[in-house]
């Protein structure tokens, strides 16, 4: 095809498959692809020799194996580090706009993993289930509940993420003190906003699919998702407008957005400090001030590297065919999935290492209380003292 993914009407065979619903899917394969069955039902009609199809398939067919316990142990991590994340970012002591909208970010990547855990055990772990018992009406209904959940809380968290950058840029290139608590509001607004935008800008995600009923080879009825009636009209419009929306456009355009944004982020570093070598002077509100810049820098590009490679294999796929989605796209889906998991749970561990505010109220929160003999307790004004330099 000439730049654009063919439509569902296309691929009546393909819709058969065991794989039907990654055809035009959401925000990548991510952590939110309608995959409602499991790698062991895969039709022999994939191993293609395009693009390197058969071997990929290999591998795909390898790490599906294993997908499933690798994700939950990834999932289980992150739900708990998100949630220490949110306790230790409302504390009095922490309060910042950046802080409320990384706040934001942990809950809407938490609800994604949340979501994922009986998904993956379900299609990866119970691999020895029948089809009827595998595919039935309760189990459908939830996989489209799943992708729909996760596909908002994917779309919010990028967004927040892309927020996180302009905040700080500007306050960065336009320093204020004042609005450290004058901001407040403003970041709470702009949480709001992004949760209320994402839930509305989803709504052609919602009609695109839903559940249908079928008859396996047994002739009992299983329960699949599906392109809907809607999506299926005048040559699959909707399903195409639907995959270029939330593979491509909302993958790539925040990952532009966050380069550039990086970058300039980057550029104001270096210039403050060789500013401050020249003078020969730095405070420790200056020092505390490039640590947080550092800080999210290092989240943004942990973004990036998770999701700039789903964006461009969508955007490959609709400018070269199916040929490409179903060797390529496809056998990428688990790996893709993972990458989007690991990049919801993984900010703990760069708040820990890099925040050196975070480290102390998470240490008096979860070990001096329970550890008096071993912790020195860390005084309230502590990290109060430095939090008007807005270090996270």
């Amino acid at each position: 095809m000439n730049g654009s993914l063919e439509t569902p009407t296309d691929h009546k065979d393909f819709l058969l498959s065991t794989l039907a619903e990654e055809m035009i899917l959401s925000n990548e394969s991510e952590v939110l692809l309608f995959r409602n069955l499991s790698p062991d039902t895969q039709s022999p009609q994939f191993q293609l020799q395009p693009y390197y199809g058969d071997q990929l398939e290999v591998y795909r067919n390898f790490y599906s194996s294993i997908h499933g316990y690798i994700s939950i142990m990834v999932c289980l991590f992150g739900i708990t580090a998100n949630c220490m994340n949110i306790i230790v970012l409302t504390r009095k002591n922490m309060v910042s706009p950046i802080n409320v909208i990384l706040t934001g970010l942990a809950v809407a990547d938490m609800m994604v993993m949340v979501s994922y855990v009986p998904f993956s055990f379900h299609n990866y772990v119970r691999t020895g289930l029948e089809e009827k018992e595998k595919f039935t009406f309760g189990w459908a209904l939830f996989t489209l509940f799943h992708a729909h959940f996760t596909v908002v809380n994917h779309t919010i968290a990028t967004w927040l993420t892309v927020t996180v950058a302009i905040w700080r840029f500007m306050a960065v290139c336009y320093p204020a003190p004042t609005m450290r608590y004058r901001g407040i509001p403003q970041a709470r607004i702009a949480i709001a906003c992004t949760y209320i935008v994402c839930t509305i800008f989803c709504i052609p995600n919602y009609i695109t699919f839903t559940v249908a009923s079928s008859l396996d080879y047994q002739n009992n009825t299983i329960y699949k998702v599906n392109f809907s009636e809607l999506a299926m009209r005048h040559g699959g419009l909707l399903a195409s407008i639907n995959f270029w929306m939330f593979s491509v456009i909302s993958k790539l355009v925040p990952c532009i957005a966050l380069t550039g944004l990086s970058f300039s982020l980057l550029k104001v570093l270096y210039e403050a400090n060789m500013r401050r070598q020249r003078l020969k002077v730095g405070s420790d509100n200056d020092k505390c001030h490039d640590r947080t810049t550092k800080m999210l820098l290092a989240v943004l590009f942990l973004f990036l590297l998770t999701q700039f490679p789903s964006g461009m294999l969508a955007l490959l796929s609709g400018a070269l065919g199916n040929e490409f989605f179903n060797n390529v796209y496809l056998n990428f889906g688990e790996t893709m999935d993972i990458l989007s998991l690991i990049n919801s749970a993984v900010n703990f561990i760069i708040y820990c290492s890099m925040s050196r505010q975070f480290r102390l109220t998470f240490t008096f929160l979860f070990f001096t209380r329970f550890s008096k003999d071993k912790w020195a307790a860390v005084p309230p004004s502590e990290p109060t003292q430095t939090v008007g330099t807005a270090c996270v």
